[in-house]
């Protein structure tokens, strides 16, 4: 005797279950649980950055270029060039350090004095990159310096890492690889590595005597009350 057709389609749903969770949609909804909001954002920036490359150089139009952010007048570079990324290894780097270091200390601190802390030490660290651009053009003569760039998340990222180095415990130690380094001096291992792989980079070198001047209280002049930043939270 043929099976009632209710029976058949019961069965058939009981045994097929629910679907398999979509693993790229999963892992998408764990990264916006779980990432700050102005981290979230700069790094979502950093990837637009990235796939915009394919079609445009975001370098030439948003980077910290003296010749255009000075001489034309395009003053948003100061702001935005930290959010260009053109290559595949800089955003593998740039998610590695900022999930590493961006996370913590926008939980520690709060999401509106980390982006005040994010964009402060942008701005510091790119205005002190044009001044020393242009006396290095006005005592060589040499054009080279008004092409100079101040480009990428780890402009600010080692300036960030600086300023938590500057305001830690001063006999702590940071590890790096196999290395116990002393707390101090971790941002300037750092920038010498970079320097190995990377060639040097004025920008760099700016962003960590920023983040130490930061750590280090010398900043505080420009700096937000916490109940204004508990205001825009």
């Amino acid at each position: 005797m043929p099976a009632n057709i209710n029976d058949i389609n019961s069965a058939s749903s009981s045994s097929s279950g629910p679907p398999d969770a979509n693993p790229v949609l999963t892992a998408y909804e764990s990264y916006v649980r779980d990432t700050p909001l102005v981290t979230r954002y700069v790094l979502n920036a950093v990837v637009i950055s990235y796939f915009m490359s394919f079609f445009v150089d975001p370098t030439f139009a948003l980077a910290n270029i003296p010749y255009f952010t000075l001489f034309r007048f395009q003053l948003y570079r100061v702001i935005t060039s930290p959010l260009v990324c053109s290559s595949i290894l800089n955003l593998f780097f740039a998610f590695m350090g900022f999930m590493n270091h961006g996370v913590k200390l926008e939980q520690s601190m709060g999401s509106a004095l980390f982006g005040v802390l994010f964009f402060k030490l942008t701005i510091f660290t790119n205005l002190l990159f044009l001044v020393v651009s242009i006396l290095l053009y006005g005592l060589t003569n040499n054009d080279g310096y008004l092409a100079g760039v101040s480009v990428g998340v780890w402009t600010v990222l080692l300036s960030i890492i600086a300023t938590e180095c500057a305001q830690a415990p001063p006999n702590s130690k940071r590890k790096l690889f196999f290395l116990e380094i002393p707390v101090l001096y971790y941002p300037l291992v750092l920038l010498a590595l970079f320097s190995l792989f990377a060639g040097f980079k004025l920008a760099y070198c700016l962003g960590v005597a920023v983040g130490y001047l930061q750590g280090f209280g010398k900043l505080d002049r420009w700096k937000v009350k916490v109940e204004t930043a508990r205001k825009w939270e």
